[in-house]
């Protein structure tokens, strides 16, 4: 289940600290600075966040559902509540022409959203974060297991809770080698650009905690 909770918290907790008129003015001032956007966010004096969810064709087919089921929950837990509260817009990206970056920017211009989750693919979710970073807006990625994505300066709003990044898979492998003392390896990969992506990531790990790869195997 796609958890939104971590990323909502902090503002209705720093909503329900807000007491009087002038501090919520000023709270709010400061998450809208312009009356645009104010008036993108509040719906009869409540806040109403939108989220871009993109999602892929033939894929995820319960993901409507899904992220109901984690919006109810954020509402049981008193997360969302009166004051504050989420509408999900979900659309399919990830087919054959990159849609889903056609997608988030139709999101962004005309359904005004101000976060996003997904792209569920990794091409699409280079663009997409890259894009987000420009707009400014949080993008949490839960599929996304490209290295290229922990690039802090490309992608400064990106958010990762995917549990197999090749990354982390990566530091891992290397974590159980140096454990046995296993200082020189050979790698053995497909061909393609995920395969090379993943062993450009390994290489780099290896590289950094001293190990060292004798040979390459395609």
């Amino acid at each position: 289940m796609i958890h939104l909770g971590f990323f909502t918290s902090f503002t209705l907790r720093r909503w329900n600290a807000i007491s009087s008129t002038s501090s919520q003015d000023k709270f709010l001032s400061t998450v809208a600075p312009s009356k645009s956007t104010l008036d993108d966010i509040t719906q009869n004096g409540k806040i109403v966040i939108k989220l871009g969810h993109i999602g892929a064709i033939n894929a995820l087919r319960n993901d409507e559902r899904l992220l109901g089921i984690s919006r109810k929950s954020l509402h049981k837990e008193g997360i969302l509540g009166d004051d504050l509260d989420i509408e999900i817009i979900s659309q399919n990206g990830c087919g054959d022409s990159y849609e889903g970056v056609a997608v988030a920017a139709d999101m962004y211009h005309l359904q005004k959203v101000k976060a996003f989750i997904g792209p569920y693919c990794n091409a699409e979710i280079d663009a997409v974060a890259r894009m987000a970073a420009f707009w400014n807006l949080p993008i949490i990625g839960y599929m996304a297991a490209s290295s290229a994505l922990a690039d802090k300066r490309a992608f400064k709003t990106l958010a990762r809770i995917s549990t197999r990044s090749t990354n982390s898979i990566a530091e891992a492998t290397c974590a159980l080698l140096k454990h046995y003392r296993w200082n020189k390896v050979a790698i053995v990969t497909n061909v393609g650009a995920v395969a090379y992506d993943r062993t450009v990531a390994f290489e780099e790990v290896f590289h950094i905690r001293g190990v060292q790869v004798i040979k390459k195997v395609e």
